[in-house]
């Protein structure tokens, strides 16, 4: 058109109507096709708002204040790190200690003291948690178990001890409580004779968790333990496998 191309509106016209449907096309069937594949990513929610403040006098230590959401691990589980403790809590503008504000409510503010190299690993405790749904089973290896799994079954089904106390959490949770960090794919924390190994993510969290069993290196005379937890991790993905 620029040049005075003989019939040049008609190459604009169609250039114009060949890259809009093209756009239209790619755009709405973009996310379809991801989960088709099964290569779509969880939807990033926005971290919540975290107030830091630095103590002066010590540098070990660093006080974070978070807003309590209603769905938030913290206050539907009251999960914590080990290496995080609650120092008051703020309450209708009233300052209160943790113990004067138990049980902590939604719209509370919650402070901690926690090192300030992990001290952003929090935020994920504070984050509304999505509505749980069954992991893909195209995403899954030998010897997965989902991660709402109770540590109390997973000891049952496969003859690992556990934690004093832990029965009831599940495995999320005990990635949740026990890594010092925000949990990525790859993440490992041993169990006993095992290691547990996070799969694949979901709002933050660990949905799949695979069991990573040791390799025994010498003979195989009797079965030793992790021989019988091979044996029934086994037995049981085949039965997986013929569903």
């Amino acid at each position: 058109m620029l040049v005075g191309l003989n019939k040049a509106y008609i190459y604009f016209d169609t250039a114009f109507v060949v890259v809009l449907i093209s756009l239209m096309l790619q755009g709405w069937t973009l996310a379809p096709a991801a989960r088709k594949l099964h290569i779509a990513l969880p939807r990033v929610d926005r971290g919540p708002r975290r107030i830091e403040l630095d103590l002066p006098g010590q540098l070990e230590q660093q006080l974070v204040g978070y807003a309590v959401r209603p769905k938030s691990l913290f206050l539907k589980r009251g999960l914590i790190p080990s290496w995080s403790k609650p120092t008051l809590v703020i309450r209708d503008e009233r300052i209160l200690s943790p113990t004067e504000a138990e049980p902590v409510a939604a719209g509370d503010y919650v402070y901690l003291l926690a090192p300030p190299e992990k001290a952003e690993a929090l935020d994920r405790f504070f984050v509304d948690m999505p509505p749980s749904s069954a992991p893909d089973p195209h995403l899954l290896g030998d010897f997965v178990v989902p991660g709402e799994t109770a540590l109390g079954d997973l000891a049952a089904a496969y003859g690992v001890s556990i934690p004093a106390g832990e029965e009831a959490l599940t495995l999320a949770d005990y990635f949740d409580i026990h890594l010092d960090r925000a949990p990525s794919v790859g993440a490992t924390l041993p169990l006993d004779s095992i290691v547990l190994v996070a799969r694949s993510l979901g709002g933050g969290r660990v949905n799949v968790v695979g069991l990573r069993l040791p390799e025994d290196e010498d003979e195989l005379p009797p079965p030793t333990r992790v021989d019988r937890i091979k044996h029934k991790l086994s037995d049981v993905w085949s039965q997986l496998s013929g569903v």
